[in-house]
C-alpha cells in the first residue's frame, strides 16, 4: 500500500464539516491529474506528499458561494512572461455535495457584455434587469452575491500579481482585468482574455468538458470594430487566435479525462440561421482563421465542430478538408439541415436550436440556458441480446419459431436495461452551482439555482454502443437459423458461448465474421433491422420526464473509451469476448466510401435520436489530396442526403503497426478515437488493434 492509498483510507472517515463523501473522489482525481502531468505514478505520489500542506478542499459548512470565494482566495496565481493569463491550481478544490454539472456550453457573449458590477446590480436593485422583485435575504441571492465577491476577489488578486510581474504587456492585461469589474469588454483580444478567465474558473470549480461555444459568432463585432477602426490588422488577429489556441491547449494534463487530449473542449464554427426573409449561413473571417490556426499549430485539441448547410461556401469545406488531410483529425462536420429540424422535433425553441453548440464531442446542446447532461449513461444494444442468449435454457431457444419471436425477446430484455438506467437517472442529485446560475437568465428570473430547476432546459442525454454488433448478430441469426436453417439457434449459441475457441469452430467463426450484407451497407434488410432497434429504444424512452420536465435523448455514438465490452460475452457477428466495440457509424472499405452515407441517409433519426450520430470515415494518407475535388463534392452532396455528423481519420496501417511494435519510433503519433485526438501509444492494446484492423480493412488487407 502506497502513500496515496493511505490518504484515501484516512479521508474516508466522516469529518466534522460533513464533506467526507467528496474527499476521496477529489484526492483520486487530483492524483490522476498529477499522474498525467508527470507520466509516472511515483512522481505523482511524491509531488502530492510534499505538497499536502498546500492541498485545499472547501468546507461544506459554508454556503456554496462562500466556498467559491474561499477557493478563489487560495488559488495560486501564475503569471506568464507574455500572452494571455490562464492558470489552474491542481491542489485547490471545491467541495461538492451532488453530481457536478459537466459538458456545459456557457453563453460567453453575456460575460463579454456585462461585468461583476452589472451582475451585482441585478441582485441589489429590486427592479433591475427584467423587473423582478428580489428577495435579498434568500439563499439564492446570498449565494450569487458571495460568488460575485469571490470572482471580484480573484480578479483583484490577478491585477496585483500582474502589476508586480515581468509580463511583457502587464499594464495592457491589468486594464483587461480591471474592465471585468465594471465594464464590457472593449476589444477583440480583451474579449478572448475574458473568455479564458471564465473558462478557467469553471474548470477550477470542478466542471469538466467545458465548451468554448460559437467563437466566430461571439467575437464577430469585436473583430470588425477593431479592424475597421484600425486598432488591429487581420495578421495581428490571426496571431492572437494562435496564442489563444495555445493557451487553451495548455493544462491538458489537468483537463483530460482518461487520456491526454480527452478534454471535451470544443470550438463551434459556422451555422445555419433563418429569419422572415429566408435561410442563411453564418460565417466570417474568424471562421477561416480558427481552422487555419489549428492546421498551422498542429494541435490535437481543442476540437473544432464545423456546422455546415446547403449554403456553406465551398472554399470553407475545402479548407477543412485540407486541414484534415494534413493530419489534423479533430474537425467534425455537423449537418445543420438535419440537426436543427431534429432539435425542433424534440422540443427546443427555434432560436435555441439554430444557436446550438455541442457538449464534450458531438452531442447537440443549447447555449447558456439549460442543465443538459448528454453523457449520463451508455446503453449497449448488444447486452440485452446476449443476456437473453446467455440466460435462457436450450429448450426456450429451440422453441423460437421465427425471427419475430427472437426480436420480441430482445425487446423485453432491452426494456429491462432501459428501466434500470432510468432508475439510476432519477436518483441523481445535482451539486448546487451558483457560478453557472449567474450566467443563466432563467435562474436569475426565477431566483432558483440551476440545480433546483432554475434553467430553461433539463434534458438528459445517453449514448449507445454496439449497434453495429447487434444489427449484424440479428441478421446472421435471422439468415442462418430461421431462413437458411443452416444451424439450430441452440447449436449456434454454444459455438458463441465457447468464444469460437475450438479449432472445429473456425469455419463457423469465419462465416459469422464475414457475413454480407452487414451494418453500414446500403441493404434494405440491414437498414430495417437498424431502424427497428432505434425505434425500440425510442419507445422505451419517449414517455420519460424528469422532475424538471426534461426528456431523454440518445445518440448512436459513444465518446468514451471505457464501455462494458469486457462484461459482454462474444456475439454472433464474430466479435470475441473482450474485443472492443466500434463507437461510430462506419463501414471501412477500400471500394466505395459513399456506401456508408447511403446507409446513414436511411437511418431513422427519430425524435429522441438527437444526441450525436457520427459517421466515421477512414482514409489512407494522401487519399483526400489525390481525390480532393471528389471528396469535396461528396461532403457537399452529403449535406442534402441527410447525414447527421461526419468525421474523417487519416491513418496508415503500416505506421500504426510500427507504432505498436516499436512505440519509441512513433512516440508522438496522434490518432483520433472516441471523439478526441490522443497519442496512439497511450491507447490500450485492444483499441490499438481496433484502429489497426480498421485501417487494414480500409486498405483491402487482412486483419492484423
Amino acid at each position: 500500500m502506497g502513500l496515496f492509498d493511505n490518504i484515501k483510507n484516512v479521508t474516508g472517515r466522516k469529518s466534522k464539516d460533513g464533506s467526507a463523501n467528496s474527499r476521496p473522489v477529489i484526492y483520486s482525481s487530483t492524483f490522476n491529474k498529477l499522474n498525467r502531468r508527470f507520466g509516472n505514478k511515483e512522481k505523482a505520489t511524491s509531488y502530492l506528499a510534499s505538497n499536502m500542506h498546500n492541498f485545499y478542499i472547501s468546507s461544506s459548512k459554508f454556503n456554496k458561494g462562500i466556498q467559491i470565494k474561499n477557493l478563489f482566495r487560495k488559488v495560486k496565481i501564475d503569471i506568464p512572461k507574455e500572452g494571455f493569463i490562464y492558470f489552474l491550481d491542481v491542489l485547490k478544490n471545491l467541495n461538492f455535495d451532488g453530481k457536478t454539472i459537466n459538458g456545459i456550453s456557457p453563453d460567453y457573449s453575456k460575460l463579454l457584455h456585462s461585468s461583476v458590477y452589472s451582475y451585482n446590480e441585478l441582485y441589489f436593485h429590486p427592479k433591475a434587469g427584467r423587473g423582478f422583485a428580489r428577495d435579498l435575504s434568500s439563499d439564492f441571492i446570498k449565494n450569487q452575491l458571495d460568488t460575485l465577491d469571490g470572482i471580484e476577489l480573484l480578479i483583484y488578486r490577478i491585477i496585483k500579481k500582474l502589476r508586480n510581474s515581468n509580463h511583457k504587456d502587464r499594464m495592457k492585461y491589468v486594464h483587461y482585468f480591471e474592465n471585468m469589474i465594471d465594464r464590457e469588454a472593449e476589444h477583440f483580444e480583451e474579449a478572448l482574455q475574458r473568455i479564458l478567465f471564465y473558462n478557467q474558473i469553471l474548470w477550477q470549480t470542478g466542471h469538466s468538458s467545458v465548451s468554448l461555444g460559437r467563437l466566430d459568432k461571439i467575437l464577430e463585432d469585436y473583430y470588425f470594430d477593431d479592424l475597421n477602426s484600425g486598432f488591429i490588422t487581420q495578421e495581428e488577429t490571426y496571431e492572437i487566435i494562435k496564442s489563444f489556441l495555445r493557451t487553451l491547449h495548455s493544462y491538458q494534463w489537468y483537463k483530460s479525462e482518461a487520456f491526454i487530449g480527452d478534454t471535451g473542449q470544443v470550438i463551434v464554427l459556422g451555422g445555419k440561421y433563418s429569419d422572415e426573409f429566408g435561410e442563411y449561413y453564418f460565417y466570417n473571417d474568424l471562421t477561416y482563421m480558427f481552422i487555419r490556426a489549428i492546421d498551422e499549430l498542429k494541435l490535437s485539441e481543442p476540437k473544432v465542430l464545423l456546422r455546415i448547410s446547403n449554403e456553406t461556401p465551398r472554399d470553407l469545406v475545402e479548407l477543412a478538408l485540407e486541414t484534415i488531410n494534413n493530419g489534423i483529425s479533430n474537425i467534425l462536420f455537423s449537418n445543420d439541415e438535419v440537426i436543427i429540424d431534429k432539435m425542433l422535433e424534440f422540443g427546443y425553441d427555434k432560436e435555441d436550436a439554430e444557436n446550438y453548440s455541442v457538449s464534450s464531442f458531438c452531442e447537440p446542446t443549447t447555449v447558456g440556458n439549460g442543465l443538459e447532461q448528454n453523457n449520463l449513461a451508455c446503453i449497449s444494444f448488444l447486452k440485452p441480446l446476449n443476456e437473453f442468449l446467455d440466460t435462457e435454457t436450450p429448450q426456450v431457444l429451440d422453441m423460437l419459431e421465427n425471427y419475430g419471436e427472437l426480436f420480441n425477446s430482445y425487446k423485453y430484455y432491452l426494456k429491462k436495461e432501459v428501466e434500470s438506467i432510468i432508475k439510476t437517472l432519477e436518483g441523481i442529485e445535482w451539486n448546487e452551482d451558483p457560478l453557472l446560475s449567474l450566467f443563466i437568465d432563467d435562474c436569475n428570473d426565477k431566483q432558483l439555482d440551476i440545480s433546483k430547476g432554475g434553467a430553461k432546459y433539463y434534458h438528459y442525454g445517453i449514448t449507445t454502443v454496439a449497434l453495429e454488433n447487434t444489427v449484424n448478430s440479428l441478421y446472421n441469426i435471422k439468415k442462418l437459423v430461421f431462413e437458411d436453417k443452416k444451424y439450430k439457434l441452440n447449436d449456434l449459441n454454444k459455438i458463441r458461448k465457447n468464444n469460437y475457441k475450438k479449432d472445429k469452430y473456425q469455419d463457423d467463426y469465419n462465416l459469422l465474421k464475414n457475413m454480407k450484407p452487414c451494418f453500414g451497407m446500403d441493404d434494405n434488410e440491414i437498414i430495417n433491422i437498424t431502424n427497428d432497434i432505434i425505434l425500440l429504444l425510442e419507445e422505451c424512452l419517449k414517455d420519460y420526464e424528469n422532475e424538471f420536465g426534461g426528456k431523454i435523448k440518445f445518440g448512436l455514438t459513444n465518446p468514451s473509451y471505457f464501455v462494458s465490452d469486457d462484461e459482454i460475452s462474444a456475439s454472433f457477428d464474430g466479435r470475441k469476448e473482450g474485443e472492443p466495440f466500434n463507437p461510430y457509424i462506419s463501414l471501412d472499405t477500400d471500394k466505395d466510401f459513399t456506401e456508408i452515407l447511403r446507409f446513414a441517409s436511411k437511418i431513422d433519426f427519430n425524435e429522441c435520436c438527437v444526441n450525436g450520430n457520427v459517421i466515421d470515415l477512414m482514409f489512407a494518407p494522401n487519399f483526400i489530396k489525390n481525390h480532393f475535388d471528389e471528396v469535396t463534392d461528396f461532403v457537399i452532396s452529403s449535406i442534402q442526403s441527410g447525414f447527421f455528423q461526419m468525421q474523417m481519420n487519416i491513418v496508415s496501417s503500416k505506421i500504426l503497426i510500427e507504432a505498436k511494435e516499436e512505440p519509441e519510433t512513433h512516440s508522438k503519433l496522434v490518432v483520433k478515437f472516441c471523439g478526441f485526438s490522443t497519442y496512439f501509444n497511450d491507447l490500450p492494446k485492444e483499441y490499438q488493434d481496433l484502429l489497426i484492423n480498421r485501417a487494414l480493412k480500409n486498405e483491402g488487407k487482412s486483419d492484423f
